[in-house]
């Protein structure tokens, strides 16, 4: 699987140029929206007031930030180097396509770091994986978050910012990136 990896990694570094700092293979999951807080039987609406790591120090939470592109990964990776990571561009791969959502990393998900990262079974307590909001797992995995809960991925976290986050360009404004 890591070499399919590597050499989907090839392919999509030649076709855009971008280089990768970080890739890896898991399962996608949800844990916020900002849109839908009332779905799948779950209330995000207290989840979307805490604030997110990559920007504790102004306090910005998930309503605040406004967007259902934001990503969780690995925490203890993430503040590891929060100025490597925060605002990165994430590549979600599903069954070999890549998706072209504007997905950004912006949080820290304490799941995501535990696990055997050769697992190919999903396992609630901890498996290596990304946390998404609710919309994008939907869009992801065909509508079905809901259902399911999770879905197999490949990511690549590439050296793109699209949001400026105060870990990566401190005394800077905070938002989107301008394409």
């Amino acid at each position: 699987m890591k070499s399919q990896i590597i050499a989907a990694s090839a392919l999509f570094l030649g076709a855009f140029g971008q280089s990768t700092i970080y890739s890896g293979t898991g399962f996608g999951t949800y844990y916020y929206d900002v849109e839908d807080i009332q779905a799948c039987g779950t209330d995000f609406e207290y989840q979307n007031m805490g604030n997110v790591e990559c920007n504790q120090l102004t306090g910005l939470t998930l309503d605040q930030i406004d967007s259902n592109y934001l990503v969780a990964m690995n925490n203890t990776q993430l503040i590891s180097d929060p100025s490597l990571y925060c605002g990165k561009k994430v590549v979600v791969s599903v069954n070999g396509q890549a998706s072209d959502l504007p997905l950004f990393i912006g949080d820290g998900c304490q799941r995501c770091g535990t696990g055997s990262a050769d697992s190919d079974t999903w396992n609630a307590e901890g498996a290596p994986g990304l946390d998404f909001s609710l919309t994008v797992l939907n869009e992801l995995s065909g509508n079905s978050a809901c259902d399911d809960g999770h879905i197999d991925i490949t990511w690549e976290i590439v050296d793109e910012t699209l949001y400026n986050f105060d870990t990566n360009a401190p005394g800077e404004s905070t938002g989107p990136v301008s394409q």
